[in-house]
């Protein structure tokens, strides 16, 4: 019993280590509106409907 609970605390703690990064970078992700393209002074696609947004 107790080795079920120790191991799914494992598998817990190895999830929430994977998905951490991924959360904290999701502020980085490209701007998805061309209004929002204009506000972070990236470059819009009308075609592809992107921004290329130049690197920090």
């Amino acid at each position: 019993m107790i080795s079920k609970v120790l191991s799914g605390a494992v598998i817990a703690g190895l999830l929430m280590a994977v998905s951490a990064p991924v959360v904290a970078f999701a502020d980085d992700a490209a701007p998805k509106t061309k209004a929002d393209c204009k506000k972070a002074k990236g470059k819009w696609d009308k075609k592809a409907k992107t921004c290329a947004v130049p690197a920090k």
